[in-house]
């Protein structure tokens, strides 16, 4: 019987040593609460090539593209929709121009702030 309780108080104490945790949620998941959308280093062929392919290229990229004449699936088309301001009034749904994507729900506010970014960077071809 002694040997019972011995067992009972030593898996106690095992259970609450290793039980013991932080109880300062910042400090077990630091990115509760801020911010993880990075914008600050935005490279066209990397961040703005996946966002498009993602959500524009079905519509418009390669052949799909020929009926509405907007192509995105490279940068000489995507860069003239910057120049007139119809990719970004586009995904933002501002006025002027069609919400896109059309048949889908407005881009992320990450995705679309790092397309501002890149856009408000120069929109370089990197």
């Amino acid at each position: 019987m002694k040997r019972v309780i011995y067992l009972i108080i030593i898996s106690l104490v095992v259970v609450t040593f290793f039980g013991c945790f932080y109880d300062k949620e910042e400090l077990v998941y630091p990115t509760i609460g801020t911010n993880t959308c990075d914008t600050t280093a935005i490279k066209y062929s990397i961040d703005v090539t996946n966002i498009l392919s993602n959500s524009c290229n079905i519509c418009h990229g390669g052949n799909a593209a020929a009926g509405a004449g907007i192509k995105l699936d490279n940068y000489t088309g995507v860069k003239n929709m910057v120049n007139n301001g119809i990719l970004l009034k586009s995904i933002t749904h501002a006025s002027g121009a069609s919400p896109m994507p059309k048949a889908g729900a407005k881009l992320s506010d990450c995705n679309i702030n790092k397309i501002r970014a890149w856009i408000n960077r120069g929109a370089p071809q990197n």
